[in-house]
């Protein structure tokens, strides 16, 4: 599976439980992209809340 799938999946699970919480403007950085996917694991997982915009800074 592509990674950009992997990442529509967590996004769409994670938009299931939490509705959307951050800019989706981060998902063309790199860095905060890989930041980003990490949060979505740790807060599907139930390790955190939501993610907002600020996580991301």
């Amino acid at each position: 599976m592509e990674d950009e799938t992997i990442l529509v999946m967590l996004v769409q699970q994670y938009a299931a439980k939490h509705g959307i919480t951050f800019s989706s403007k981060h998902l063309d950085d790199p860095d905060k992209k890989i930041k980003l996917i990490s949060l979505i694991q740790e807060s599907l997982s139930g390790k955190r809340g939501p993610i907002t915009d600020n996580d991301l800074i």
